[in-house]
């Protein structure tokens, strides 16, 4: 890839304070080489439920900005818990917005890795399951490297701090991957 740095949009899909989630994505800034600048979108709980009647001219100012992040992305990286077998409400309440309008949304093309954390052994990989497919009906560019930690609390800390090496070794691949799709979706000059 040329000089420039990644810029990689990293979405939780948690907003409690010590979510493991939003610590895996902290951890990327550890891992990360000098390629990346990682950013953690930080206004999840700020979105207002999705409403049709609110796009336009009527968009709330917490859509807006969450379109501008994602389109000033180069990739983006999504860590989802798993609820009930399933991805947040708050999480899909993300994604429909960022897939509106429908077919020009800010993920339309977009490189995106899924990656998931949890308590159980299963690491989210329903969730991540779930998340890949809904990214995929609305048309981003989904790699095929997920990550799923279980037993996440004894292998992620809260802050960043690398304390499993196989987990930051997994996310260099994730971001490896980010940087690869975007590489193969900039067109090469002439």
């Amino acid at each position: 890839m040329s000089d420039r740095k990644l810029k990689v949009l990293a979405i939780s899909g948690s907003v409690r304070s010590d979510s493991v989630n939003t610590a895996l994505l902290e951890t990327l800034k550890n891992v990360s080489s000098d390629n990346f600048i990682v950013e953690i979108y930080e206004h999840l709980a700020e979105l207002p439920i999705f409403n049709q009647d609110l796009e336009g001219e009527n968009i709330p100012d917490f859509v807006a900005e969450l379109g501008r992040s994602v389109s000033e992305a180069d990739a983006v990286l999504i860590s989802t818990p798993e609820y009930n077998g399933a991805i947040p409400g708050g999480l899909k309440n993300l994604l429909d917005w960022g897939s509106r309008p429908w077919g020009k949304g800010a993920f339309s093309g977009k490189p995106v890795a899924v990656i998931g954390a949890s308590p159980s052994e299963y690491g989210a990989s329903r969730a991540v399951a779930m998340t890949y497919t809904i990214l995929e009906a609305m048309s981003a560019t989904v790699i095929n490297r997920k990550l799923t930690v279980g037993n996440a609390p004894d292998r992620v800390a809260v802050g960043g701090e690398i304390i499993d090496e196989m987990v930051a070794k997994s996310l260099s691949d994730v971001l490896e991957g980010l940087e690869i799709a975007v590489e193969n979706l900039t067109p090469v000059s002439q």
